[in-house]
């Protein structure tokens, strides 16, 4: 079981350090690298001075356009001889698209991941998980420092009882399985509850045998209490339902995903 097609979504900034993400990745996984270069345009000008903004306008765009071309003709000189099979997308568009964008390219590919250039940027990143998780429904791994590898992880999984928690585990399987140990967490649960029997029992048809704990948030946010636990335990991934409210709800308010995501620390696996 593995990920055939992953989608490394970036600016493209670091040649180096996106090519050799891309490369680790993809050859670990023996997976097709299909990567999206992406550009955000600035919106057209509105104003008095129409004309005079609007070629100055014009010519930032082409000028975005020609950096874009140049990255990708460096990522593919990196790429050659360093593995089997990719593809290269540019994608210049406006932010309010980004996630129809990135929802479209995402049906293509069995998972998404996301480095420390998309995080930088809260609104980019937003919108690459709006498409993603809900244009496409494909689970994305974020890596804030670049530093995930599929082999041998001690993975968290952070079980709520929910769909879209059962949704990151089943995606997860291929992680899992290549994991040199899986716990999972539980917070706050109900007194004299037994600890998720039925995603244990699913575990086990998998030939994957979990530990499990119980912990109580004791007036942390549940990010905050399960982050602290990840560090205490020394995980180094995450797995994890995402946006279990809905969006809206999620931007004014905040929720798990979005107060995770704001402290982000180790390689995080989410799907819904």
């Amino acid at each position: 079981m593995t990920f055939s097609t992953l989608l490394l979504v970036t600016k493209g900034e670091t040649i180096e350090a996106d090519g050799s993400a891309g490369v680790n990745l993809a050859c670990a996984m023996e997976s097709h690298l299909s990567l999206l270069l992406i550009g955000v345009a600035s919106p057209p000008p509105v104003g008095a001075h129409m004309e005079n903004v609007s070629a100055a306008w014009l010519g930032e765009r082409q000028a975005d356009q020609d950096r874009l071309a140049r990255r990708a003709r460096a990522l593919q000189a990196y790429f050659k001889g360093r593995i089997p099979s990719y593809d290269i997308e540019e994608a210049y568009t406006e932010i309010f698209n980004m996630d129809n964008l990135v929802g479209y390219r995402a049906k293509f590919a069995d998972a998404i991941v996301l480095g420390p250039d998309i995080l930088r940027d809260p609104g980019l990143r937003d919108a690459i998980l709006d498409g993603a998780l809900f244009h496409a429904h494909v689970p994305v791994l974020i890596d804030p420092a670049r530093s995930f590898s599929w082999d041998k992880n001690s993975v968290l999984i952070a079980w709520s009882d929910t769909p879209e928690a059962a949704a990151a585990v089943r995606a997860s399987i291929p992680l899992l399985k290549r994991a040199r140990s899986v716990q999972i967490v539980v917070v706050d649960p109900e007194e004299g509850q037994e600890l998720a029997p039925d995603l244990r029992s699913y575990l086990s048809h998998q030939r994957i045998a979990p530990s499990i704990d119980s912990i109580r948030s004791e007036g942390r946010t549940i990010a905050q209490t399960i982050e602290a636990y990840a560090e205490h335990v020394q995980s180094s991934l995450i797995v994890m339902g995402a946006y279990g409210h809905s969006r809206l709800r999620e931007r004014i308010f905040g929720g798990v995903t979005r107060t995770l995501l704001e402290e982000i620390k180790r390689p995080v696996f989410l799907a819904r």
